[in-house]
């Protein structure tokens, strides 16, 4: 794992999630998040699958609030290779500057939640759903 789980499993959440390169490539996967006590931040688990379901990669994520919304990283290894990926990632959503990350999961049980993406010159959008 990349970046450690912190908290306790209890405030685990889940879900899935899909994203669009600009060049018109649609990835998807499952995640898993894990805000810290403090809830000021957050880490989590993420995986790619294939159309069959396949696991292509897994990585990590963190995610931090800052005064206009949550912004952070992620990492993969692809799997069978020893080439690691990374970029940033933000969140398009209307959250009061001192909301805690518990509240984007609220977002994302009402509606679907959505963001940007970037590893180097490549970019795109994003969207999650909170699992049951």
């Amino acid at each position: 794992m990349l970046f450690p789980l912190v908290g306790n499993a209890q405030s685990e959440r889940s879900g899935t999630w899909t994203a669009r390169s600009r060049g018109g490539v649609t990835l998807m996967g499952p995640w898993t998040a894990v805000p810290d006590s403090a809830g000021g931040a957050v880490t989590g688990t993420w995986t790619l699958v294939d159309a069959h379901g396949s696991t292509v990669t897994d990585g990590g994520w963190s995610a931090s609030k800052s005064p206009s919304g949550w912004v952070g990283n992620w990492r993969a290894i692809i799997t069978g290779r020893d080439e690691e990926y990374s970029g940033t990632w933000s969140a398009d959503v209307d959250l009061k500057g001192n909301a805690r990350f518990a509240r984007l999961f609220e977002k994302a049980v009402q509606s679907v939640v959505s963001g940007n993406w970037r590893t180097g010159r490549q970019s795109g959008g994003w969207s999650i759903r909170l699992g049951k």
